[in-house]
């Protein structure tokens, strides 16, 4: 007597032949049993998979510019209006506020330029707190930078603003940059 596979893997049946060619089915439990089992972890992969997709990433980064010319005031926030990334969705293009999504260490920066014959001050700020300063001259072509990393709590928001006290100065549109990430 000669024992068969038919088919793929271990949910193959079982077929016993004679010598004759005649072939019957053998009914065994271990197959329905393997088979059995085989739904069974793919109803448990589905789930975990189901659930795994409703944890929220924890990937946090934004890259905005400002394209118009600003003429600040004292105190006024930079709305870097043009987003060009924004993966977590934490920076709002209408207010210029990031706001972190997660506990965890940020990474900031801030280039801009100021208009010619005109210096710009602007300072980095979390809630109501200076992180960070820059100054652009009143040379041609000089920008100012700004960098900060900083522990930031879920809910606290990082902007730029004109500094206070510093009267109205004008911030150069295409040549001013807004970024942000979690490490």
């Amino acid at each position: 007597m000669v024992i068969l596979r038919l088919g793929f893997g271990f949910l193959a049946p079982t077929k016993e032949c004679d010598a004759t060619g005649g072939c019957a089915l053998i009914k065994e439990g271990k197959a329905k049993a393997a088979l059995l089992e085989a739904i069974d972890t793919l109803q448990r992969t589905n789930r975990l998979l189901g659930e795994s997709s409703a944890i929220p990433s924890n990937k946090v980064a934004f890259h905005a510019k400002l394209t118009p010319y600003v003429t600040l005031g004292s105190a006024q926030t930079v709305i870097f209006d043009h987003v060009i990334t924004n993966i977590g969705k934490a920076y709002n293009q209408h207010t210029g506020h990031f706001t972190a999504p997660f506990n965890g260490i940020y990474v900031f920066a801030c280039t801009f330029l100021q208009t010619r014959g005109t210096g710009v001050h602007l300072q980095m700020v979390q809630n109501s707190s200076e992180i960070s300063k820059g100054y652009g001259t009143s040379g041609s072509g000089e920008a100012g930078v700004m960098n900060a990393v900083i522990y930031l709590q879920k809910g606290d928001v990082v902007k730029v603003l004109h500094l206070p006290g510093k009267g109205s100065q004008t911030i150069h549109g295409d040549w001013s940059f807004f970024t942000g990430y979690l490490l």
